[in-house]
Formats: structure tokens, C-alpha cells, sequence
């Protein structure tokens, strides 16, 4: 099929002749303007860019015959005049330009809309942000950072589908190296059917192609702990080190091909953040553990390009990526330890090692059909391996939300380590048609995954303790139990490390232990190995219609369907429109105010991950997974599995397993947005839109083997004497993937854009926000299993208020100051009991406690225990799910960068000479051949010197704020309602070992 596609598109483009548009630029003493941006462009919105080469000239070929506007922009120049230029079949037009000395130092760009203006293009949205050239430079160097910012330049999510990044067209894949970004289009055409995802929130990011010229730079960025603040957790700074040096190059290869080849190393000397409770040497007491584990890796990547003009009408782009990376040493979270002996307890490390390598390889194929038909085809295969390596074989031990120590579960006798090979091809054809007032674009997406993963997870077994509620009289002589009140029924509420340290003390006294010991052990085994396919299809067809000047119609249809679910069918159409009331027929000015709307349903994939999870049970030689409540102990270490033969007489009533429901469905999104945009002033835009999202067949995991509950009795876990009934009879829990969730939001996103004459460029976003759900997708149980609406609540998702600012602002002495503002209200956590009370044989419960009395609206954290029951009777009325809000978060962001210019200048005349950073105006501000809009916020960049050379320093958190993680919402953790780490890690910092981070960079370009 991929032949026949290329091949017919290599017979048709030959039958059109297009023609070619050259010209050379100049300056008004007639010296030549080499590395200029000159743009075509026409009124149906077809837009091609290069840049004038040593001797000032530059070319356009397989230009379709029309007629075009050609501008060119100059960093301190203006055009003189506007430029048409009539192109017809086979000829070539001459197109030279002349520029003159700005009034101000400002660059301008002219485009077919004006910048800082509105528009009906779909394109258009005034919620979109389109970053080019210097805006691109006020991003962070860091890739971790810069994806951080990415999300948060694109804003909360409409819907629970997050953001999604696309690179060069294709979804998934590393982000690559900021210096070899081209342009970055954020939230752009929100209900186009050519993407499967709504726009709020998507991410497309292309790639630099080859040049004419040869151009290159190189650069090095450090970060280390002597320049940074230590993390508020610690009571040392850390040994702390990053470093992020590489460099490209593009040229020529011929007169037919260019390319272009990056290459970047980043080595991480990191740490783990222990924040844990853990033992006294005597087991009788509990410690804070505020400690760290250096954590260092490594990350190599290389990716070179290749552009080819095989024809007039016919190009091919080849690119192939390639990433290596080195955990050497990871943990899980802050409550994982290192290797450690407590109270002669000797405890085995919980980290691992993980090492990736990724390798993809791109196609992409492009025919001019005739004048009004362009034909795409993208072609992507990709590898990905990545492996974990536990440090230990010994048996995890999770005393909850206290600390986990033992294996890391990644390995086990006789399987050295947990290994996940993913091979990808992803086809795209589409073809764009202009017929009259249509623009029409249609093809399909076909994306297949095959996967091959071992994982002998859990086959050393994991004892949780979990804390609850236990008889007092065994533990009434212990240290520590003098101070604990006993309920009326002689029951005492303990932490999962009360619970530890108690079982602990009564084994070393060979007591009885009388209801204590483990909450839970669990162990796998079987096969760990399982290999399968799957596939989506997305065709589509998306038609935007210029009914009249001031008014666009946009019309689309999707159709989507995947493997591997029993539902295949999704049809997703979209509709949208752009109206500008104050625009009249036949009028050439420019809109003032424009009205946009949209409607449409998009759907979210069930991710191959989650196939995999159900795969193992089903397979001919499946996965087991066993629970036990209340096992028997081997040792005090609990660093041993139970014997096979120990499980066998228990094994029916303790097995668990995961499946696909029959009637399960792909989430589905509807989407509404209506919406109001605005010119202000000459390069000033305000967007206001109002957006509501609701959400059918959400995914949820249900325990449908639960035990049968009875409305105003005990729940199961706390029924004496009685053997609990359940469903299909005694063969465990049966893990159910089920669409049967709900989830409702609304949204109102404030915009404003703006450039205040030549040294400022400002983006700001407000968003409030209202979401709530009766789930949280599949890595949460319900609290009842058999009545979901005790779980509607505040969906995670519920973020009330967000706030976002960036910019640009050009000062003296040529600096520039970029900051990046983030501040955002608390985002909700749930409060659980702890325990397990409805028995579905999950390590993280998800039961909620009940009132004992009026709860006070002042009243939080740990002054909630009085007020809150942990063993509710069955139907009484819980704490509402994610009814608490974590901290809210501060983070202001700043980078600083002044560039040197030397060598020759690239023209001579009376602008000549070095004007480093200067000029500000935002570089390509009003989103250039992208169809005008928002634009970005950047400003400053390059000289006109043949060298250049930027000293920049990005701080993040420069006030040094701190910023909380959520809250634990456990009722048996030590760490009720505290924060055991800071927020505003991400990627291979997330850990967050230093607050306020400080990096330099130097970069050399020519």
C-alpha cells in the first residue's frame, strides 16, 4: 500500500509544470542583505519561507501559478514596499526587494494577517500560540524544563485526556534538543477532525530542516548545587550536578538536498529524596529519615535529517532519531530506603536500575497534485527498549505512607530483570484541496504497536502493613501502647508503623500475635512473558468554508476504531464557525472582533498497557496473582516469600486477576466552546472562551468478585465470625476494566496578547475551573463496588484557578529578560481510611471514612481525625471523594541572555555593526506563515555578525518558594494530611532535589 501510495504520487506531480519565484534583497545604498526572512504568500492562505544567502538572493520553487505577496523581514530594516508578484506554469518570476532603516529598532513581519490581530481562520484561535525563531529562545535549554513549560503554556486540560505532544506530525517520541525546534504551535485549531485529540492542550512541535548555507552552533548549560537552595526537606545541600552540551549543523548536499544533524549528551547527578518514618534501633519509637541517595544518569541523543528536492513538484524529508539513557540508580518515591539495618533488622534496597534506548526513523513525502492539490504521506517506525534491574531479590516491605524497603519487585530468581520491547509504524497519507471557498483536507492515520514484555513482577512477594483498627490487650504491656486510647469495644485505631512496630516487639517476645502481623501479602507466578499486536485507524475529512468574508464554516467527520476492545466503531464529528460581525463584503479592512465556536466528540485510545495488564491472566500459560489477608510470618525482616505449598490451600480464595469488560468503550469526550475575540489596540488581543466538556464511558477498574454487602452492616473486612459471599463464588477478586464513569467540567479561559512598542511582548492566560467525576480512571478502585455515586466528587482535575504570564521585555546594554510565571490554586486529594474494608485485595484502599460529627469548615489536617469514623457502617454517608485541597502553587521563572556579536557583519551600510539583544518586537509575533494569530513572546536574538555568542542564566522558582506536593490523604499514615515533598520536578529531576535551580548556558552559533 505504502508503494502504491508513493509511486502514484510520483506519477501525478510529474504531470504539473509550477512555476519559480528568485529575487535578491538590498539595502538603499544597494549592498546586499544576506539571512533574511522572506515570506510567500497568497490569499488562500498557502505559505512558503526561506532566508536570502550570502549574496543576498533566494529562491521558491513548485510554487502553484497565483498571485503572491512577497515580504521579507530584517532585524532592524523594513521593506520598502509592498511586493506582488504573478506566477505562472513554468516560468520564473523576478521578485527583488528593497529595505530601508526601521524608524525604531523593531522587527517587523507582515503577513495576510496583521499581527497582534484577529481572524476567522480556523487556525486562527486566539487560545493559540505559535512560537518561531527568537520566542523559541525565551524557552528553558533543559529538555525536562521545557516540556514542564510546554504543559503549562498550553494550560489545564479540557477533559481528563491531558495534553498531547506531536513531533513533526507523529505522537509519542523524545522531545528533541530546543535548538533544533523550528516552530512550536500550541492549542491551534481546537476541533479539527485531522487530530484525534481536542486542541486545548496539543502540542505540535517541527523540526528545523537543512539550509542553503552551512550554519551550525554549539552549546553548554550547567547546573549545580553551589549556585542552587537545598530541598526544605533536607537538612543538607546535596552534591548536586547537571550538564547539557551538544551543538548542530546544516548545509547543502548538492543543489537538490540539504541537511541538518544534531547531537546532545546530558549527564545527571541527581538524588533521591528519602522523606520517610522508619524504626528506632530499639523498634519501640519511630525517626524521621530526612535523607538522600545520589541517583545519576546519563542521556545521549543524535538525530540527523535529510532533506531531498527529487522534482519541481516532489520532496522527501528523511530523519532518524536515536536516545540512550542511564539510570543507574532509581527509586520509586520518597518513601523508598537504600540498603539499611534497623534494630538488627536488616532491610534490602529498594532501587533499581533502568536503562532506554529509542530509535525511530521518519519519511515524509510531499506532491504538488495541480494547482489546488497537495498530497502528504509520513511514514514513522520506531524502537523502544527499556529494562529494570531491581537491586535486590528480597521481599518488598510497605509499611503504607511510612517507608518501603526490600526488592523493587523488577527481578527475581531466574529473571534477571523486567524488560519492555515496543516496535511502532505509524502511516499518515492526507491531501489538501482549495476549491473556491473550501479549503478541504481528508487521509487517515494508521498506528500499530507491537509489544513484547517480560515481567516477573512481585515474584518475591510484597507484606504490606496498613494500619487500622486491632485489639488493645495484646499490645497493653508493649512500649508506646500506655498512650494510645482504646474505643469501648477494646479496639485501638494504630498507623501502619504503629502496626509494624507492635508485631515487631510481640515477635521478638514469641507472643502470640492475636490479629497482628501483615494487613496483606501478595506474590506473583507463572509466565512473566507476553507478546501481541494492536492497531487504530483514524480516517477523516475536515472542510473549512468561507461562506462570506466575515464568516468560515469549519465541517469534519472522524471515524476511529482499535484492537483488542470489543467496541471498534467511534464516529466523532466536529463543527465550528468564525464570525466577525463587524466585518462587512467587500471590505478590506481588518476584523476588530470575532466570534468563534465549536462543538465535537473525541475519544481517548485504551492503551496498550492496560491490554497487556488483562493479556496476562488470559493467556494459555497466564500470570497468577495472589492476595492473602493476614498471612502467616516468616521472619521479622519479612524478607522472604511464603512457600509455594503455604499458598496452595489458600490459592482459590486468594486469587486475582484482570479483564476486559465486554461492553467496555473508548472514553468519550464531548466538547462545547463558544467564545468572543477581541483587538484592543493595534497589537493587542484579548480572548474570551467558555468551554464545557463532559465525559461518557470514563474508565475505572471494579472489583466485580467483591464480597456482597449489606446496606447498614459492617463492611466485609470488619464482620466477626462470618465467612464473606461473593459473586462468582470463592475464586478471588476479579479485576474488572469497566467505561462506565462519568465526568463533567467547566471552563473559562481568559487571553491576552500583546507587544507594548519594541521592548515588550506579553502572553497571558487565566483559566477557572470546575470539574468533577465519579472516577479517576483505571488506577483506582471505587470505594463500594456495588453504588458508584458514594465516588461523585471533585475530579482531580478540579484546579479552581490558573495563571499563567510570559514575555519578553529588551533593556539596556542589550539584555533581555524573559520571565515565565506559573501560579495555580491547590489541586484535591482524597481521604481514605487506609484499610481494606470492602476486602478487594488492593495495597492502596480506597475506602473513605464517614462524620462522627458536623465537620467545622476551619478545622484541617490532623485535627480531622476526631471528626472522621474509619469503619463507616455500609451506605453511611462518606467524606465526599477528593473533598481536600493540596497547596497552591507559585512558581516564577526567569532567563536572562545577552548575545556577542563579531566577525564581519553581513552587509554593509548604515546599519551595520553589532545590536545585540535590542529591538525586542517579538520576533515572528503574529505567528507568520502560520496564518497570524497570538503569536509568541520573544524578542532580542542574533546579530548581524557572521559569529555570535549568547551568555544566558535561567533561574527557576526565583523567589525560592516553596512550593508543597499533595498532601498524604491516608488516615493510617504517620504523614496525615502533611506534604512529604516539594512540586515542580519533572522528567529526570522530578524528584526535586533543589528548590530554586540556577543554570548557565553559553551558545556559539555561525
Amino acid at each position: 500500500m505504502i508503494r502504491f501510495l508513493i509511486l502514484s504520487c510520483l506519477v501525478v506531480a510529474g504531470l504539473f509544470a509550477q512555476g519559480t519565484v528568485q529575487g535578491t534583497l538590498k539595502d538603499s545604498t544597494g549592498g546586499v542583505i544576506p539571512g533574511a526572512a522572506v515570506t510567500l504568500s497568497n490569499d488562500s492562505g498557502q505559505v512558503q519561507t526561506t532566508t536570502s544567502g550570502r549574496d543576498g538572493g533566494y529562491v521558491f520553487r513548485a510554487v502553484t501559478p497565483g498571485t503572491y505577496s512577497v515580504t521579507a523581514t530584517f532585524k532592524g530594516m523594513q521593506q520598502a514596499k509592498a511586493l506582488l508578484v504573478a506566477v505562472a506554469s513554468g516560468q520564473v518570476a523576478s521578485a527583488n526587494i528593497t529595505m530601508v532603516v526601521a524608524e525604531t529598532k523593531q522587527e517587523v513581519t507582515v503577513s495576510d494577517t496583521a499581527v497582534g490581530g484577529v481572524s476567522t481562520e480556523p487556525s486562527n484561535n486566539a487560545t493559540a500560540l505559535v512560537l518561531q525563531k527568537e520566542d523559541l529562545d525565551a524557552l528553558p535549554d533543559d529538555p525536562d524544563d521545557l516540556q514542564a513549560d510546554l504543559q503549562a503554556l498550553a494550560g489545564p486540560s479540557a477533559g481528563p485526556g491531558g495534553t498531547q505532544i506531536y513531533i513533526d506530525g507523529f505522537t509519542g517520541g523524545r522531545l528533541p534538543p530546543k535548538e533544533s525546534i523550528r516552530e512550536i504551535r500550541i492549542n491551534s485549531n481546537p476541533f479539527s477532525a485531522e487530530f484525534d485529540k481536542l486542541g486545548y492542550g496539543r502540542i505540535q512541535i517541527f523540526t528545523k530542516p537543512g539550509s542553503d548555507k552551512f550554519h551550525g552552533q554549539g552549546y553548554f548549560n550547567i547546573s549545580d548545587s553551589i549556585w542552587n537552595t537545598r530541598n526544605p526537606f533536607l537538612n543538607v545541600s546535596p552534591p548536586f550536578r547537571t550538564e547539557l552540551f551538544g551543538g548542530n549543523v546544516s548545509g547543502p548536499l548538492g543543489k537538490k538536498a540539504s541537511f541538518f544533524i544534531d547531537v546532545e549528551r546530558r549527564n545527571i547527578d541527581d538524588n533521591n529524596i528519602v522523606n520517610a518514618v522508619i524504626p528506632l534501633g530499639g523498634l519501640n519509637g519511630t525517626a524521621l529519615d530526612h535523607s538522600y541517595v545520589p541517583t545519576p544518569q546519563h542521556r545521549t541523543t543524535i538525530s540527523p535529517r535529510v532533506d531531498y528536492q527529487l522534482g519541481t513538484n516532489h520532496t522527501l524529508s528523511f530523519r532518524y532519531s536515536y536516545l540512550d539513557s542511564d539510570k543507574v540508580v532509581a527509586f520509586g518515591n520518597g518513601f523508598s530506603l537504600p540498603a539499611t539495618v534497623v534494630g538488627g533488622l536488616t532491610l534490602a534496597s529498594n532501587g533499581y536500575s533502568t536503562p532506554t534506548t529509542q530509535n525511530s526513523f521518519q519519511v515524509v513525502e510531499t506532491s504538488v497534485l495541480s494547482p489546488k492539490a497537495i498530497n502528504e504521506t509520513h511514514i514513522n517506525i520506531e524502537r523502544d527498549y527499556e529494562s529494570w534491574k531491581s537491586q535486590s531479590d528480597a521481599s518488598a516491605l510497605m509499611v503504607a505512607q511510612s517507608f518501603t524497603a526490600g526488592g523493587s519487585g523488577f527481578s527475581a530468581p531466574g529473571n534477571a530483570k523486567t524488560y519492555d520491547d515496543e516496535r511502532d509504524a505509524e502511516l499518515q497519507n492526507y491531501t489538501s484541496l482549495t476549491l473556491g471557498p473550501h479549503t478541504t483536507k481528508f487521509g487517515i492515520r494508521v498506528r500499530t504497536d507491537v509489544l513484547a514484555n517480560s515481567s516477573p513482577s512481585n515474584f518475591n512477594g510484597t507484606y504490606s502493613f496498613l494500619g487500622g483498627t486491632f485489639p488493645y490487650a495484646p499490645i497493653a504491656s508493649l512500649p508506646g501502647a500506655a498512650g494510645l486510647a482504646s474505643n469501648s469495644n477494646g479496639t485501638v485505631v494504630l498507623t501502619s508503623i504503629q502496626q509494624f512496630l507492635f508485631t515487631e516487639q510481640l515477635l521478638a517476645l514469641n507472643a502470640p500475635l492475636q490479629g497482628y502481623g501483615p494487613s496483606k501479602y501478595s506474590v506473583s507466578n507463572g509466565n512473566p512473558f507476553i507478546d501481541f499486536y494492536q492497531m487504530d485507524f483514524g480516517p477523516f475529512i475536515q472542510d473549512d468554508w468561507r461562506v462570506r468574508p466575515n464568516l468560515t464554516v469549519s465541517l469534519g467527520l472522524r471515524w476511529e476504531s482499535q484492537t483488542n476492545i470489543p467496541v471498534h466503531s467511534d464516529w466523532a464529528p466536529r463543527v465550528g464557525f468564525a464570525w466577525s460581525p463587524g466585518s462587512k463584503a467587500g471590505s478590506t479592512g481588518r476584523a476588530k472582533t470575532v466570534v468563534r465556536g465549536g462543538w465535537g466528540i473525541f475519544y481517548d485510545r485504551f492503551a496498550i498497557g492496560n491490554v497487556e495488564n488483562a493479556y496476562r491472566y488470559a493467556s494459555s500459560n497466564p500470570l497468577q496473582t495472589y492476595t492473602v489477608n493476614d498471612p502467616p510470618v516468616m521472619n521479622a525482616a519479612f524478607n522472604t516469600p511464603l512457600p509455594q505449598s503455604d499458598l496452595t490451600g489458600m490459592a482459590v480464595s486468594s486469587a486475582q486477576k484482570y479483564e476486559i469488560d465486554s461492553n467496555l468503550h473508548p472514553p468519550a469526550l464531548l466538547e462545547t466552546a463558544i467564545g468572543v475575540e477581541r483587538q484592543l489596540f493595534s497589537r493587542t488581543t484579548l480572548g474570551v472562551n467558555f468551554v464545557n466538556s463532559r465525559g461518557n464511558h470514563e474508565l475505572r477498574t471494579v472489583d466485580i468478585n467483591a464480597p456482597i454487602v449489606e446496606p447498614g452492616q459492617p463492611p466485609p473486612d470488619l464482620l466477626t465470625g462470618a465467612t464473606a459471599i461473593r459473586p462468582y463464588g470463592n475464586v478471588g477478586d476479579i479485576y474488572d476494566y469497566q467505561s462506565s464513569g462519568t465526568f463533567k467540567q467547566t471552563q473559562l479561559l481568559v487571553n491576552v496578547n500583546s507587544q507594548v512598542g519594541r521592548w515588550l511582548t506579553l502572553f497571558a492566560r487565566y483559566t477557572y475551573n470546575n470539574a468533577h467525576s465519579d472516577t479517576d480512571g483505571l488506577g483506582t478502585l471505587p470505594s463500594n463496588t456495588y453504588d458508584f455515586r458514594e465516588d461523585w466528587g471533585r475530579s482531580s482535575l478540579d484546579i479552581a484557578h490558573n495563571f499563567f504570564l510570559g514575555g519578553s521585555v529588551s533593556a539596556k546594554w542589550g539584555l533581555r529578560f524573559s520571565p515565565f510565571v506559573i501560579l495555580h490554586t491547590g489541586t484535591p486529594y482524597n481521604i481514605t481510611t487506609g484499610t481494606d474494608l470492602y476486602l478487594m485485595g488492593s495495597g492502596n484502599p480506597t475506602a473513605r471514612p464517614a462524620l462522627n460529627s458536623a465537620l467545622p469548615s476551619s478545622v484541617t489536617g490532623t485535627a480531622l481525625l476526631p471528626y472522621l469514623n474509619p469503619d463507616p457502617l455500609v451506605g453511611e454517608a462518606e467524606i465526599e471523594r477528593n473533598s481536600e485541597t493540596g497547596p497552591g502553587f507559585i512558581g516564577i521563572n526567569l532567563r536572562v541572555s545577552k548575545t556577542f556579536g563579531f566577525g564581519t557583519t553581513k552587509f554593509a551600510g548604515s546599519v551595520g555593526g553589532a545590536r545585540a539583544g535590542g529591538g525586542g518586537g517579538g520576533g515572528r509575533g503574529g505567528g507568520g506563515g502560520f496564518g497570524g494569530g497570538p503569536g509568541g513572546f520573544g524578542g532580542g536574538g542574533l546579530t548581524e555578525h557572521r559569529y555570535n555568542l549568547t551568555v544566558s542564566i535561567n533561574a527557576r522558582d526565583v523567589l525560592n518558594h516553596e512550593n508543597l506536593s499533595t498532601p498524604v490523604g491516608v488516615m493510617t499514615s504517620p504523614y496525615f494530611t502533611q506534604s512529604t515533598g516539594i512540586a515542580g520536578g519533572f522528567g529526570a529531576e522530578a524528584t526535586s532535589a533543589e528548590q530554586r535551580r540556577i543554570e548557565l548556558q553559553l551558545r556559539f552559533a555561525f
